[in-house]
């Protein structure tokens, strides 16, 4: 599985806009990280996919296309986190 994780980050981070990219654990440890993000980040970022989780009507649901997607807007930085359940992506346009 390692090896398939550093090639789906390989391959998100070499998408065109894509700075950076990060996928932690539902515990926040960091399993990858690529261009800007910051592994030291990757607990933050879990939260707060867990967080917007809590907030939604959903609360713990299997169904994956029902977790929310959180778009964080910087002045010169886009951040888009999605939790998967087992795991958050976090991605840096």
């Amino acid at each position: 599985m390692d090896a398939e994780l550093m090639a789906t980050l390989d391959s998100i981070a070499s998408k065109d806009g894509v700075q950076g990219v990060l996928i932690a654990d539902d515990m926040g440890l960091c399993l990858g990280a690529r261009g800007i993000a910051k592994p030291a980040a990757s607990a933050f970022v879990a939260s707060i996919a867990n967080t917007a989780l809590e907030l939604s009507d959903r609360g713990e649901t299997e169904d994956k296309s029902q977790y929310p997607t959180i778009h964080i807007e910087y002045e010169h930085h886009k951040l888009i986190i999605r939790n998967e359940g087992a795991f958050t992506l976090a991605i840096f346009t």
